[in-house]
């Protein structure tokens, strides 16, 4: 059996809190030998887990003991319930962040020069994703863009919410890049149609980054800039490349006029 200390560090929890879930008859040890000290068996692992879940969510003491003794049907209610506040406090903190995701990109945008590679830290930010392309002729790249977009909001297209591409281009490989499978991706406070999309973090982080004009031919030039910018410095960087837009109106191939190529460095 396990020490009350053993337990507490099992659960990641403290010998305090162990004690005091004792004396409000939430969760009681196994046994208690004559001296009075507090052992537990392993499989108690799990119920006291549940509670600590249950605590994390928000839910009084009081009420995680009431609904130990409740159906399971009730307790799964009780946990909708706290889904549902979660998942509004977490839309309106996707809505703080996305806003001041566009005010560091209008930042970046004032003093960035066209190929000039540059090191900048970016935030989180979580996207709808298209699934990814089967080749980058121009005709299933429209094909793309129109069935995404056709998932998302009528306004999705002009609502200024970030968006781009995530491109599979290891080691900033110029000459990959025409042939490179890619997904497109608009942020998640983009309101949807209300049909299940897949979503892709952007880990926040520092990137190496370029921007470019929106043509093959750019793009690659700015790859290399960015190549020889990070060979240089000997930056180790992701194989995921973000290919983002710098403004909401989008023309040809879905994009802005210029475009920020971004890797996240491995630190």
């Amino acid at each position: 059996m396990l020490k009350i200390s053993e337990m507490a560090k099992l659960a990641n929890t403290t010998r305090r809190t162990l004690i005091f879930y004792d004396e409000e008859g939430v969760f009681l040890p196994k046994k208690r030998s004559e001296a009075g000290y507090r052992y537990y068996d392993y499989n108690q692992l799990y119920d006291l887990l549940f509670i600590l879940g249950m605590k994390n969510l928000g839910l009084p003491l009081e009420r995680i003991k009431e609904l130990q003794d409740k159906p399971s049907t009730e307790v799964m209610d009780e946990l909708i319930n706290v889904q549902d506040q979660i998942d509004g406090k977490i839309d309106e903190l996707s809505k703080i962040q996305s806003a001041v995701s566009r005010k560091i990109s209008e930042g970046d945008d004032v003093d960035a020069e066209i190929y000039q590679p540059l090191i900048v830290k970016r935030p989180k930010i979580t996207f709808w994703c298209s699934r990814e392309s089967v080749s980058c002729t121009d005709e299933e790249v429209a094909e793309l863009f129109a069935e995404f977009y056709k998932q998302l909001d009528k306004l999705a297209l002009m609502d200024g919410n970030p968006s781009g591409y995530l491109t599979d281009l290891p080691e900033v490989d110029a000459k990959g890049y025409p042939d490179a499978s890619f997904r497109i991706v608009k942020e998640s406070t983009t309101n949807n149609s209300g049909k299940i999309m897949p979503k892709i973090e952007k880990p926040a982080g520092v990137y190496a980054v370029v921007k470019v004009e929106n043509s093959v031919e750019s793009i690659c030039k700015g790859l290399e800039n960015l190549k020889k910018f990070c060979d240089d410095k000997d930056l180790e960087l992701t194989t995921d490349m973000w290919q983002m837009n710098t403004k909401s109106a989008l023309g040809e191939h879905g994009g802005s006029e210029f475009m920020w190529l971004e890797y996240l460095i491995v630190e």
